[in-house]
């Protein structure tokens, strides 16, 4: 990544490529998202969760359990091949 004001000016831009809003308070980001992360930030709650249920285990999981993850990454799979 470059250094110096040209990186500075870089990350500035992929900050405001997710947002406009960009505040820095008490060492801290916080960006208000664009409309078109809505989607994204609205829908990991539920990913997060469906992913957390199936995290192996430090044991192996079971049939049962690989054949949900297979799922679950197939249909990861197709929401990232169908985006350029």
């Amino acid at each position: 990544m470059a250094e110096g004001r040209e990186g500075l000016e870089l990350k500035k831009e992929i900050l405001h490529a997710l947002g406009e809003t960009l505040i820095i308070k008490d060492k801290k980001l916080y960006i208000e998202p664009n409309e078109w992360f809505a989607p994204v930030v609205n829908g990991y709650p539920a990913l997060e969760r469906e992913y957390r249920r199936l995290e192996p285990a430090r044991d192996r999981l079971n049939k049962a359990q690989n054949e949900a993850l297979d799922l679950v990454r197939a249909q990861w799979r197709v929401v990232r091949d169908s985006h350029p």
